[in-house]
């Protein structure tokens, strides 16, 4: 079973790595057929990461977002979720595809570059607040990556103009200004969910609920670092466009290092299960 998920798995990396080389072509191009196939690939490569993602929580009895390849795989398939909800609703995000699929295509194939991790999952994890914490902790993630997204096709905005833009849905700077505050607002709800879910969980497991570990003042530090960024982008206007594109973009890979990094760099006491 578990070979057949692997399987599956990688095919589904081909298919979003498949769907972004569709998005650069139609934006490149200027084709906007490649821009609805290159949406379709993406629903393909989804439907089959939901399935994978689901034999594996049947599978292993415990949802899927424990060991490294698990949590990488869920932020992914949150991101890709919300792209392909939002899209249908505003069309101008659809193009986003080409700023937002290396994303998920890169963090799928690190995700696929540790262990699927085993079958039993340890003591120290069997707790209802895994659930909460862990979803809330994909979910924000989910969140950050699109608005990275986002924030490759607001730079690309700035700089090319092309008179073909309404067929491939490009819209104008300020909606992807709008649009990136509105998803990293929500993330940095999410996130803040996850420490406090955490803390509560941490004061259960080990009798404190902060203790300074690595990986609790990294995702304080993240968590702070899109404080920031909310900051800026209600009280200092001339900071938005392409200055808060390129925060959202060093903001995701803190993000990233905070959750799946700091475990490899330092020793604490948050593990990733098998």
């Amino acid at each position: 079973m578990e070979t057949i998920l692997s399987v599956l798995f990688w095919v589904t990396v081909i298919l979003y790595a498949v769907s972004f080389a569709l998005f650069a072509v139609a934006l490149i191009f200027r084709k906007s057929k490649l821009l609805n196939l290159a949406i379709r690939v993406t629903l393909i490569g989804f439907m089959l990461h939901t399935a994978v993602a689901t034999a594996r929580w049947v599978d292993t009895g415990y949802p899927p977002f424990v060991s490294y390849f698990e949590a990488m795989s869920a932020s992914a398939w949150f991101g890709v979720l919300i792209f392909l909800l939002l899209q249908q609703w505003k069309p101008f995000i659809r193009s986003v595809g080409v700023g937002f699929m290396p994303f998920i295509f890169l963090l799928m194939g690190w995700g696929g570059t540790h262990p699927f991790g085993g079958k039993i999952l340890p003591v120290s994890l069997q707790s209802f607040w895994l659930f909460i914490h862990a979803s809330f902790a994909t979910a924000a993630v989910g969140c950050f990556m699109f608005a990275a997204g986002v924030a490759v096709m607001r730079i690309y905005k700035q700089k090319h103009n092309g008179i073909l833009e309404e067929q491939l849905f490009i819209a104008k700077a300020g909606r992807y200004d709008e649009f990136n505050f509105r998803l990293i607002l929500l993330g940095f709800i999410f996130y803040g969910i996850m420490i406090i879910s955490g803390a509560i969980w941490a004061d259960a497991a080990w009798g404190r609920f902060w203790g300074w570990d690595p990986i609790e003042l990294w995702s304080l530090i993240t968590w702070l670092l899109y404080a920031v960024y909310l900051h800026i982008y209600f009280t200092w206007k001339k900071l938005r466009g392409k200055f808060l594109a390129f925060y959202a973009i060093i903001a995701l890979l803190v993000a990233a290092f905070s959750l799946w990094g700091v475990g490899i760099v330092y020793k604490t006491l948050h593990t990733y299960g098998g």
